[in-house]
């Protein structure tokens, strides 16, 4: 906002809403996808917007690009459009389709039935870890996630996909 005294001319600066960090955080992310060439290719499927941007952050530092779904629907569609990715990160509670119904789709689907799934998830008990190795997702992850486990994951399996990151 601008105020005017005297002919000159002051800017007041707006607070930092979470909305605009969110924002401004993902208008980076979408920059510096558009002008960097990348190895691999991920899919981000989560409901929060907080968590969809924290992971495509991190997956950049390791040149990965990304796509981002907050639905298993949308996922979907991603995966029918967009063809094939290096790693899919799910979280299991998701409106529509959970992850872990999701992730059997995934499987089933012969394009992607190696593509690696790893379960990126709030629920931590055991049965929940069952319930995500029966469904067939190749790692089960907990949030929050320290920043070494998740970069071993993603290391680890894209260095399978095409060669070392």
């Amino acid at each position: 906002m601008n105020i005017r005294e005297d002919n000159a001319i002051h800017h007041i600066p707006r607070p930092l809403l979470p909305s605009r960090v969110l924002k401004i955080l993902d208008q980076a992310a979408n920059e510096t996808q558009l002008t960097e060439a990348y190895l691999h290719r991920a899919l981000i499927v989560d409901d929060s917007q907080a968590v969809r941007t924290s992971v495509q952050l991190e997956l950049k530092k390791l040149d990965v690009s990304s796509d981002c779904a907050e639905s298993g629907e949308q996922a979907l569609a991603f995966l029918n459009g967009n063809g094939q990715y290096d790693i899919i990160f799910l979280d299991v509670v998701l409106p529509g389709v959970d992850g872990y119904n999701l992730c059997k789709t995934i499987k089933k689907d012969k394009r992607r039935k190696y593509t690696p799934v790893v379960m990126l998830t709030g629920k931590s008990s055991p049965f929940d870890r069952v319930r995500g190795k029966l469904s067939g997702c190749d790692t089960y992850l907990t949030k929050p996630v320290s920043r070494g486990d998740f970069q071993d994951v993603v290391q680890k399996y894209l260095s399978q996909a095409k060669g070392v990151v």
